[in-house]
């Protein structure tokens, strides 16, 4: 039986979000940080366990004081994210996004099929509006939540910016291929964790076929679509500059293809700006032990 906590969650969750609607912009993403660090705080050691271990990694010359300050920023950064949900139609009309080659992009989108790789960066969720304002249909893979009340805002607002969403799983990576062929724009996001573990980037393991570094080369190869990496970096509160990286393509080959070897290829584009990015990556916290290798299919986002 579904006990009290567990009933009054989405109520609260409803009550938090409302007060976030009702706040000036950079009200609402403070209040944001407030909620998230008392959350993480009292309620979710793990999480700070987890990203104290992989800071540590990361940064093994670092301080104490200077990991501590990268967990702040780290806080600040989820925080931040979940509130602008609440503000997310504010953030053109506002002024508070700045692109970068978005105009190459868009050009190279209506030469031919394009994959983008979304980064969970900055605040990935700006890219819904990015697009809508650009003018470019957009579709994504997309791993629903599993709390009810979290699915329902994130695919609210992906709905609201006209963002198709495709289903993780072998259904939505053939609606892809078939959009792809369409020479339309796909998102699909390379740097995951999942149950805890993260798959991509690879941060010095070995290069596997579970996850979606692997599907991405994998439509790449039976489409052609080329690849443009997609992030946003945080410039203050509720600004964000996202950048649209320029076209390019697994390398050629003769015969089959080294389904291994590409995901190396892809991961050396992507591991650089996650790690550029790493006090404000979501995934921090997540385990970085090695994957075992197989050739899984699942996708998501």
């Amino acid at each position: 039986m579904t006990n009290l906590a567990e009933r009054l969650e989405p109520k609260i969750q409803a009550l938090l979000f409302k007060v976030m609607q009702l706040l000036p912009t950079e009200r609402s993403t403070d209040f944001g940080v407030f909620v998230t660090r008392q959350n993480v705080m009292h309620n979710r050691p793990e999480i700070l366990a987890g990203a104290r271990r992989n800071l540590k990694i990361h940064f093994p010359g670092d301080s104490d004081a200077e990991i501590e300050a990268k967990i702040g920023a780290f806080l600040d950064g989820v925080g931040r994210f979940m509130a602008e949900f609440a503000v997310m139609d504010r953030l053109i009309p506002e002024g508070r996004l700045n692109f970068v080659g978005l105009d190459a992009f868009r050009a190279a989108a209506e030469a031919g099929p394009i994959i983008a790789l979304g980064l969970h960066t900055g605040n990935w969720e700006t890219f819904g509006p990015a697009f809508a304002h650009a003018e470019i249909p957009l579709a994504s893979f997309y791993d629903p939540p599993v709390n009810l009340f979290e699915r329902q805002i994130a695919e609210g607002t992906r709905a609201r910016f006209g963002v198709r969403l495709l289903s993780p799983d072998a259904s939505g990576t053939r609606e892809a291929i078939r959009l792809l062929r369409q020479n339309r724009v796909v998102m699909i996001f390379p740097d995951e964790a999942r149950g805890g573990h993260i798959m991509g980037p690879l941060f010095g393991r070995s290069p596997h076929l579970k996850g979606n570094l692997a599907i991405a080369t994998r439509l790449a190869r039976h489409t052609g679509a080329r690849f443009a990496i997609c992030h946003s970096e945080r410039r203050g509160k509720g600004h964000f500059d996202l950048f649209f990286g320029e076209p390019f393509s697994l390398p050629e080959i003769t015969g089959r293809p080294d389904h291994h070897a590409d995901v190396a290829f892809l991961n050396s584009r992507v591991e650089p700006i996650v790690k550029a990015n790493l006090p404000r990556w979501y995934f921090l916290d997540d385990s970085l032990a090695p994957v075992a290798d197989d050739a899984g299919q699942d996708t998501g986002a």
